[in-house]
């Protein structure tokens, strides 16, 4: 029996809906929430992606600013620009685009964004908070991920997960979110020896590898659940990490790469950004 595909852009005005309210009493504060996005040498896909975010923002009542870099600029010079973004107290939260180009060593931007305004939970003291299981703010797509499952009922406890990708945006930081909801978890990524010998026992699998068409039927189970995060440009076309229509025959839910995934990272940004207004205008 087909699997049941899971509607993101469904789940993401759930979300925007449940936003709406304390969007408005903000407002009626006169504080609006702002992101401010610095994009680096952007490509068709990051200004896509880009353009995404700042329509989402400027629909449900907020602002959006982007600060679009040349793709040679000097790490000092982004650093400057997100100290002054720290400092703005009409900026709620920042974002810089990833992956940034060779000069600029990512983890020293990141860590440059005050935590308090880190909208995508990459700063290491999110980070740290999460691996602690104290309140954090978590990564945009690992929030969607963990929203997806609950949505479809599933729950999560003593279900055995499969992480394919270790990136610091998803593949670690999901794998640390189901450990906290009290999941088996194991990480594997594009090297690991046998890896359908360890998707294929997974109740849960999320791939997030940025390798088109890697899962395939026979690396699944009978009635997993499917989550590829995988976006890849391929002749002009997105391609996800899953072959989706053989593998849709055995799961049990599935996202589709195009409105599964990513409608919901950036509803999960917006309410990243939300978050990190409220706070800081106590």
């Amino acid at each position: 029996m087909p699997a049941n595909i899971i509607d993101g852009r469904a789940l993401a005005n759930e979300v925007y809906a449940e936003l709406s309210g304390r969007i408005e009493q903000l407002s009626a504060r006169g504080i609006i929430p702002r992101i401010a996005i610095i994009s680096i040498g952007m490509d068709e896909l990051d200004k896509r992606r880009v353009t995404l975010k700042e329509n989402a923002a400027m629909k449900h009542g907020m602002e959006s600013v982007t600060y679009c870099l040349r793709q040679d600029v000097a790490q000092d010079r982004v650093i400057e620009l997100i100290n002054r973004l720290n400092q703005d107290p009409l900026v709620h939260g920042i974002i810089v685009q990833t992956p940034m180009p060779s000069q600029l060593d990512d983890k020293t931007v990141l860590d440059a964004i005050d935590p308090k305004k880190d909208i995508d939970g990459l700063h290491f003291c999110n980070a740290g908070k999460l691996l602690n299981g104290e309140p954090a703010i978590v990564a945009c797509t690992p929030r969607a991920i963990i929203r997806i499952i609950d949505s479809i009922g599933v729950d999560i406890q003593a279900k055995h997960t499969v992480v394919v990708g270790k990136s610091v945006l998803v593949g670690r930081p999901i794998a640390v979110c189901f450990l906290n909801r009290n999941a088996t978890v194991s990480v594997c990524h594009t090297k690991t020896t046998n890896l359908s010998e360890i998707t294929k026992n997974a109740d849960i699998l999320v791939v997030a590898a940025g390798s088109p068409g890697l899962i395939k039927a026979d690396m699944v189970k009978d009635d997993a659940v499917i989550i590829d995060v995988g976006q890849t440009s391929v002749d002009g076309h997105l391609k996800g990490d899953v072959d989706f229509d053989a593998v849709s025959q055995k799961a049990s839910y599935i996202t589709k790469t195009v409105g599964g995934v990513g409608p919901m990272t950036v509803a999960m940004l917006m309410a990243n950004l939300v978050d990190c207004t409220e706070a800081l205008s106590r």
